[in-house]
């Protein structure tokens, strides 16, 4: 498909070309030359379709061959060589390269259309229209290729800033799925080790503090209970990452210290009464394995 992109016009440019030769030319009027500038013009023809065959990879070198084959072509047969190459390969330049290099180009594709006109019909006051006109098809050629290089460096942007959403979006969730993972873990080891610590310590403490066990095997029973919350919370978050729980966990840390201070192991914590969010979970875990491994 690039290809056809790259070679459709050039052939476009050369079938209009030929068939401009005989007929056309005859009809207009047109005197038609020798055999060597007929294979000057043919010869330019072919150049200039090759070079704007590789005017997307070397626009620039698609332009110097262009204007080369528009001196010959216009030297050898000046009304049979139509020279359309050049506006497309400087439209080109404009589009692919930067503008330092876009100037060089307009001032040398200019600089050839008035040595030519300068050479076919020299210094005449009625030749400044036609240098004029001349200059501004390049000009607006130039601003065509500028307009499109514009256009295709903002959807260039567009396409990098969605590309760079998408990996923003793909390692947000990687990040996700790594917390609910961390947490389903503190929950799974942290809380059911609480239990089996708390329900250790009530059977320990049955024959030498028994007014202690039915403290144990409560907090054991709230310590379960909140493994089943925290368990059904975490499936919520599953379903629904974007609703943090915004209740104060405040009260569930300060419960959880209590119940370990309750079994003989006294702790001190201040706790701000507005805990909440991924600050409090932060903090509900760190207590928690802290109290678990001590």
């Amino acid at each position: 498909m690039e290809t056809i992109r790259n070679w459709l016009l050039p052939a476009l440019l050369a079938a209009a070309q030929f068939a401009w030769l005989w007929p056309v030319a005859g009809l207009a009027g047109a005197e038609v030359p020798g055999a060597a500038a007929l294979v000057a013009v043919l010869g330019a023809v072919v150049v200039e379709t090759a070079a704007l065959g590789r005017r997307r990879q070397a626009p620039v070198l698609a332009l110097a061959w262009s204007l080369g084959s528009l001196l010959v072509g216009q030297v050898a047969w000046q009304d049979g060589y139509l020279g359309m190459g050049a506006p497309i390969a400087l439209y080109s330049v404009a589009v692919r390269c930067a503008g330092p290099v876009t100037v060089r180009a307009v001032a040398a594709a200019v600089g050839a259309e008035w040595l030519l006109s300068l050479v076919q019909v020299g210094v005449r006051p009625a030749a400044a229209s036609d240098l004029a006109l001349g200059a501004l098809v390049y000009v607006v050629c130039v601003g065509l290729g500028e307009a499109r290089r514009q256009w295709l460096k903002g959807r260039l942007l567009a396409t990098r800033r969605l590309a760079g959403a998408e990996e923003t979006r793909r390692r947000a969730g990687d990040t996700e799925r790594r917390r609910l993972a961390r947490e389903l873990h503190d929950v799974s080891a942290h809380h059911l080790t609480s239990v089996v610590i708390t329900a250790d310590a009530a059977r320990r403490l049955g024959g030498s503090r028994p007014e202690l066990t039915a403290e144990a095997l409560s907090f054991a029973e709230r310590t379960g209970t909140e493994t089943l919350t925290a368990l059904q919370r975490l499936v919520g978050l599953l379903r629904d990452v974007d609703r943090p729980d915004p209740r104060p966990m405040t009260a569930r840390i300060e419960e959880l210290i209590a119940g370990f201070g309750r079994l003989g192991r006294p702790i001190d914590a201040v706790l701000p009464a507005d805990l909440a969010g991924p600050a409090a979970e932060a903090v509900h875990g760190i207590v928690r394995e802290a109290l678990t491994k001590s």
